[in-house]
Formats: structure tokens, sequence, C-alpha cells
């Protein structure tokens, strides 16, 4: 049985490219938790916050990420106000979050 030059060609490149791809991966995907621990809306902010904790360290610990990738994230303290959540905002963005939920419609379209 005589394999065609083609798919021959073809095994070689996805042999000599998968390294390349598994190379390419993030050793870490960030993501930034604007909460409210403090101010006004607290009681509700808190449990919010520490559910995000929690699920993200149940990730890395149980699965060893998603696919794979470490999940990092830094908390900055908004108390629920525009001009603070702007600013975490504006600090954070920096470090290539891979989303951002500014848990407020005001900081959104600021």
């Amino acid at each position: 049985m005589k394999i065609p030059r083609i798919w021959l060609v073809a095994l070689a490149a996805l042999v000599i490219g998968s390294p390349a791809l598994v190379a390419a991966q993030p050793k870490d995907m960030f993501i930034p938790l604007l909460v409210y621990r403090t101010g006004p809306y607290a009681p509700s902010g808190i449990p919010i916050a520490d559910g995000f904790v929690d699920y993200f360290t149940l990730l890395n610990e149980r699965d060893g990420g998603i696919n794979g990738v470490k999940v990092v994230w830094e908390e900055c303290e908004t108390q629920y106000d525009n001009k603070q959540g702007v600013e975490c905002y504006e600090r954070l963005k920096g470090k290539s979050p891979v989303l951002v939920n500014p848990y407020s419609t005001a900081i959104t379209i600021r």
C-alpha cells in the first residue's frame, strides 16, 4: 500500500508543529476582581467576592485551572463607587485580563 505524498507532508507538519502549539499556551490567566467588601453594599458584596475567590481556588486545585491554565486574580476594592471602580479598572487593565466583571452598570459605561 502506497501512502500519497500529501498525507506524509501533512503528518510531518502535524508532528513538527505540535510542540509549538503546546508552548504557545499561557501559563496563567488573569481575572481582576472589582469587589465591594466595604461601603454601603458590603453585606451583598462580601459573599459575592468570597464566592469568586472560592470558585477560582477550586478550579485551580481540583482541575488544575481551566484547560490546564491556572486562574490568577487580584482584588480591588470599589465600595460600589463609580470613581473607585474606574480607577481599579484603569490600574488592572495593563495586566491583560481575560475578562472584567465590574458588578456595576455605572462603572461599565464610564
